[in-house]
């Protein structure tokens, strides 16, 4: 049996770090923008795949970004160079590492500003093998070596002066060559995420149903939706078919009628989960032609409380941050605790979570869950 070697720990460990930590083994933590950015190629209908570059054009919290994707060359068993772009494979195997970084002492820092992950192939496999998205050794490896190697560029297009983003999913990885899915390999954060953790606006998300859920489409929808959910506290969203498609990064289809019904299986999909409690659609058309369909989207009670108090975890944990810093700016840099506050962080994050998961989310519940941990 393959037993994973001892994690290296930091001597003083940062603020923002533990905080990053997640004690509900059912969730995990994204990253809006970044996790929301069509980095992702998921079917090749129109050829996109075989492209030399691919450039998108997206909206996120009312501003409109481009994204650039740059792929990589890989040769294949059969002797063959093909270019490749990131899949849902690796969607998959990324989502399944982040969640592993969140377990208690997995993420060091470096440097001022670096956030890497020790781990080995063997333990993403069998978290992989947990959640029903099975890989073979070979296959990690792969999707891991196109997540440090395919680079993207996000740029603003409101303002063009410098990209906001250009870089790789794991900017830096280490993995040793050879049979041995035991050895110790690591990844470097992209540097949104590693920004989103020392300013701590990162939230959490539901990590089984993203896992439940099998549509890369449907995945994405859900995260803006629990994002929007969060920022706005609204309960109806509303998205056409064309906006979906533009902004999940769904390739181009020949036939409007066939995207829609595309979408609308990503969408009625939420609905079969229990993420919507109702839907409505609305067909938009050009005489007798269906040109689009609006989706009325209503968030179930139960994704409601879940998104308010997961983004109430963010206003939380700079609270916390502030309290054990003595009102320092976490946005500044990573602050490294002592020993003893780190324990003491620690335990009133987990007093935290029991707590949210024990009351609803409404504001009194919350006033209530605050006077209690202080």
């Amino acid at each position: 049996m393959s037993v994973r070697p001892e994690v290296r720990r930091a001597v003083s460990l940062p603020a923002q770090l533990a905080l990053f930590e997640v004690f509900d083994p059912k969730s995990t933590n994204m990253v809006a923008l970044y996790d929301l950015a069509p980095r992702f190629v998921f079917d090749g209908r129109d050829g996109e795949a075989k492209k030399k570059l691919i450039e998108r054009e997206f909206s996120f919290s009312g501003k409109r970004y481009r994204i650039t994707l740059k792929p990589t060359s890989l040769r294949t068993d059969s002797g063959d160079v093909v270019d490749r772009y990131l899949g849902e494979r690796e969607q998959i195997v990324e989502e399944v590492i982040r969640r592993l970084a969140g377990n208690q002492n997995r993420v060091t820092l470096h440097g001022e500003n670096k956030v890497r992950f020790p781990f080995t192939v063997y333990e993403v496999r069998e978290e992989l093998r947990r959640v029903k998205h099975s890989y073979n050794r070979d296959e990690i490896r792969e999707a891991i070596t196109l997540l440090n190697e395919v680079r993207m560029k996000i740029e603003l297009l409101d303002d063009r002066r410098q990209p906001l983003l250009s870089a790789s999913a794991f900017p830096v990885m280490g993995m040793r060559k050879g049979e041995a899915d035991d050895s110790e390999t690591f990844v470097e954060f992209n540097p949104l995420v590693a920004d989103a953790i020392r300013m701590l606006s990162f939230q959490q998300v539901s990590y089984e149903l993203l896992m439940e859920i099998r549509d890369p489409v449907a995945r994405w929808l859900m995260k803006r939706l629990h994002i929007q959910i969060g920022a706005t506290g609204e309960q109806i969203h509303q998205m056409t078919a064309t906006e979906i498609r533009r902004d999940s990064g769904m390739s181009e289809w020949k036939t409007t009628r066939n995207l829609l019904r595309r979408v609308g299986q990503a969408v009625g999909l939420l609905q079969n989960k229990g993420i919507l409690d109702d839907l409505e659609l609305s067909e938009q058309k050009t005489g007798k032609r269906k040109d689009d369909i609006l989706f009325t989207m209503i968030a179930s009670a139960g994704f409601m409380a879940e998104a308010r108090t997961c983004r109430q975890r963010v206003d939380d944990n700079i609270m916390e941050f502030k309290r054990i810093t003595n009102g320092r700016d976490p946005a500044r840099d990573f602050v490294p605790l002592s020993s003893g506050d780190a324990y003491r962080l620690r335990d009133r994050v987990r007093r935290r979570t029991r707590l949210d998961s024990a009351v609803p989310a409404n504001a009194q519940a919350q006033a209530d869950r605050l006077q209690r941990l202080t």
